[in-house]
């Protein structure tokens, strides 16, 4: 197995995340939204909470987002995405990276998960998510996983943590 490519510096991983939710392990939504944004993902949550108040619990874990209240909530702090169109027919994660996706780093919902991936070309990817850290795409890191919504971040996920 290839060795995964070095993280920016001054980004932080799931250990990170983990640490920041008490030691348990955070639910992937406010995760990819605190990675991608470079807030805290106690602060996160709360992002999700202002941005529909209706769908989320006053308080406690945010267990289930809605791809709308990410993109909403990446506006609202200034993050660049561009929404990318899926093929018609549902395609895996690793074919969409295996068939070209470019470089770059995209926000994805595969089935039932948000993640980051960095496309590094030639087929390679890693992925970036609650609990992974630059993990290579493969089949047990939700490479099999039918890809539903995707966005490009021109600018990359914003590094370290605003306060």
């Amino acid at each position: 197995m290839l060795p995964a490519p070095a993280r920016p510096a001054g980004s932080r991983g799931h250990l990170a995340l983990a640490a920041e939710n008490d030691g348990l392990t955070p639910w992937c939504g406010p995760a990819a939204l605190a990675l991608a944004a470079g807030r805290p993902y106690a602060e996160a949550c709360d992002a999700l909470r202002a941005a529909a108040p209706d769908w989320y619990p006053a308080s406690g874990p945010v267990v289930t987002a809605y791809w709308r209240d990410l993109l909403a909530v990446l506006r609202g702090y200034g993050v660049p995405f561009c929404p990318v169109p899926l093929p018609e027919k549902r395609v895996s994660l690793l074919k969409l990276v295996r068939d070209g996706l470019p470089r770059g780093w995209y926000l994805v919902r595969v089935t039932d998960h948000f993640l980051l991936l960095q496309v590094h070309g030639f087929g390679l990817a890693t992925v970036h998510d609650n609990r992974h850290t630059a993990a290579v795409l493969t089949a047990d890191t939700h490479g099999k996983r039918h890809v539903t919504h995707l966005a490009l971040l021109p600018e990359g996920p914003r590094l370290g943590m605003a306060g």
